[in-house]
């Protein structure tokens, strides 16, 4: 993962915004709110789960207004032993085509990663792209969720 300037990143969700303008697919082909809903992907181990441990998820709840998204991000570990509770807004960003590029900042230790998301059906592919900021604590994870295919819960 790369680590770039705060400021690059006000460029590049310009740039991002700029492409959409006038050209907003979503909205012409009726799917003005294709990210809204809520999204979870269960982290744990078959193991865990069979023992039904606690946590070990990490979930996306998100509402799209046009190209623009926000909404809240939060996980856990398995066990519940480290949470990041994100918090309202801790999701920004913009569609651009059939692309979320959202700015995902931790409740945790306020890291902020770019990613990128993409709907297939009733499933969300979440991939982080570059850190936009470092954490406050280094060392510390912000329990932003990485790579993983979420399922649509609402």
């Amino acid at each position: 993962m790369k680590h770039h300037n705060p400021a690059f990143f006000g460029w590049g969700l310009l740039l991002a915004a700029g492409l959409s303008v006038g050209a907003d697919a979503t909205c012409a082909t009726g799917e003005s709110h294709r990210f809204s809903g809520e999204w979870s992907i269960d982290l744990r181990t078959p193991s865990q789960r069979s023992q039904n441990l606690d946590c070990g998820t990490a979930h996306f709840k998100l509402t799209q207004r046009g190209e623009h998204i926000e909404g809240e991000h939060s996980m856990a570990t398995v066990g519940c032993g480290r949470l990041n509770e994100g918090g309202e807004k801790s999701v920004k960003g913009v569609v651009v085509g059939d692309t979320a590029v959202l700015v995902v900042t931790s409740g945790r230790n306020g890291e902020m990663v770019l990613g990128k998301a993409k709907r297939y059906g009733a499933r969300l592919h979440w991939e982080t792209v570059d850190v936009v900021r470092q954490s406050e604590h280094p060392g510390d994870s912000p329990l932003i969720l990485g790579k993983g295919w979420l399922n649509r819960v609402r």
